[in-house]
């Protein structure tokens, strides 16, 4: 993404100004005549492909709705975040969490009607000619996955953004893209990847424009196809960590706090087991504790806010 500097604290920060929700709110127009349904062979291999790659073991089962879409319920501390994959390509995956909402439309924008695959991928198959579509709900977030079945397939793909008021877009040094509010964390979209078929890393990246999330895959002469790349949206620690810190009075983490994880490479999951099980000492500020563990140590405020995390 342009403005990145690898272990530098440059970020390049994008007020998402043209967001409208119209752009992506088109997330049901299911039963249509002219809806595409592709064969069950299609999208059983459609969804193979992705969880080669993948695996399934972080997959939460979603509950079919009346209109072709999936709902799926992530465990949390204080409430479930819910998952909503739409009924077709020509929707958006929306995100919710208490009274935030963050929806990302799909690439393509066509009339594929979602399959769901045995382990729960929700698979959108020749959404186009070259390239297929997988929407994974899982533990931490959701992921968006493009697969590249050819050469012939496009290597940008546009994902349209819906943000609550105000939000923000942060491009971090990893790669990844903060979505803040003021000061606070209201989720990542992960550094990206891509894979081909014969397991080998494809250079992928992001950049922020025109109210999308744009990632450009950089395939070449030896690149081996079908590759799959991912998209992936990331819920706030607060939620993911919710499982194992139900007792900590962790509540929350702060913009500060996401943008020293993303440079320091601290995951989400370090940060849950430093809290949990490290050992506690006094912050240099008032109200705050430290909470050491191995090679990382995170400050938490009274409030329960995770303020600043970093290596010994």
């Amino acid at each position: 993404m342009n403005g990145s500097s690898p272990r530098h604290r440059t970020l390049a920060r994008i007020l998402v100004a043209g967001c409208t929700a119209g752009s992506v709110l088109m997330t049901t127009a299911f039963a249509q005549a002219d809806t595409r349904v592709p064969s069950a062979d299609r999208v059983a291999r459609a969804a193979e492909t992705v969880e080669r790659v993948t695996g399934t073991a972080d997959l939460v089962p979603g509950t079919a709705l009346g209109d072709g879409a999936t709902r799926v319920e992530v465990p949390a501390d204080a409430h479930a975040a819910r998952i909503l994959v739409p009924a077709t390509a020509s929707g958006a995956v929306e995100s919710a969490y208490g009274g935030d909402v963050v929806r990302l439309g799909l690439p393509g924008a066509t009339d594929v009607r979602a399959a769901t695959g045995a382990h729960g991928t929700v698979v959108y198959a020749d959404v186009k000619e070259d390239f297929d579509l997988a929407v994974q709900p899982n533990r931490d977030g959701v992921r968006t996955l493009i697969t590249l079945r050819d050469a012939d397939a496009p290597t940008e793909y546009r994902f349209p953004l819906d943000l609550p008021a105000d939000a923000e877009t942060e491009q971090l040094e990893d790669g990844s893209v903060l979505v803040s509010r003021g000061g606070e964390h209201l989720g990542t979209f992960d550094a990206p990847w891509a894979k081909d078929a014969a397991g080998e890393a494809v250079p992928t990246d992001y950049r922020v424009e025109g109210g999308a999330l744009v990632q450009t895959i950089r395939t070449g002469p030896n690149t081996a196809y079908p590759v799959v790349a991912d998209p992936a949206w990331f819920i706030p620690l607060a939620i993911v960590a919710g499982r194992l810190l139900l007792t900590s009075g962790v509540k929350s983490i702060s913009k500060h706090a996401a943008q020293r994880m993303a440079q320091r490479g601290i995951s989400e999951q370090m940060i849950a087991n430093a809290v949990k099980h490290g050992k506690k000492s006094r912050g240099k500020s008032a109200g705050t504790w430290k909470y050491t563990s191995g090679k990382i140590w995170v400050v938490v405020n009274n409030k329960g806010n995770v303020v600043s995390v970093g290596r010994n």
